[in-house]
């Protein structure tokens, strides 16, 4: 059985406090900007046509797209990076905004109970992947505890969700934790 191991970190000087952003060049300029302002709910902090700096809280800014006509598409089998994630701090605001987001025409490429977090994989206008997800788990020790439980080792890719089938459940009065840890039997 595969076990999860702390490092002991760096003294908390000498590592970086957050994840501060992410930058995008695109051919797709506008595309980008306004799908991203959508699904993040952010707003363009600088914007001029050639560059947009997005925020969606304190960050000066999140997501940096800049416009290069020129931009080739990735081979999707190119080493590097798969996608980007935002987490939500509970199912109901995951749900709020998949219905949001289906009923502006945005809708999941896949959806996946990792056993540990719940996650839907969009796709943005350049075919890049974004994950929204939420944690299954109330707290750390919670999520320990599963991983010790060996059922990661068993499925570490995790099962496909149907998003509607959640929905369902979450308005009929299921409760989140059993809607999350469900879903991965």
């Amino acid at each position: 059985m595969a076990t999860a191991h702390l490092i002991e970190p760096d003294p908390p000087h000498q590592r970086p406090t957050r994840f501060s952003h992410l930058v995008i060049q695109s051919p797709q300029f506008e595309e980008m900007t306004a799908w991203y302002k959508t699904v993040l709910r952010a707003k363009p902090m600088f914007e001029n046509g050639v560059v947009c700096f997005l925020s969606y809280d304190d960050e000066h800014h999140r997501v940096m797209i800049g416009s290069n006509p020129n931009a080739k598409p990735r081979d999707p089998q190119a080493a590097g990076v798969v996608h980007f994630a935002y987490a939500f701090d509970t199912l109901d605001a995951l749900l709020d905004s998949y219905v949001r987001l289906r009923d502006e025409g945005i809708v999941p490429a896949s959806c996946i109970n990792h056993g540990f977090t719940t996650s839907f994989y969009y796709k943005d206008p350049d075919t890049n992947e974004v994950e929204l997800a939420v944690d299954n788990f109330d707290d750390r020790e919670e999520m320990d505890a599963w991983f010790a439980t060996g059922a990661f080792d068993r499925n570490f890719f995790g099962v496909p969700i149907d998003p509607e089938e959640l929905v369902r459940q979450r308005d009929a009065g299921v409760p989140a934790a059993a809607i999350l840890q469900g879903s991965y039997e």
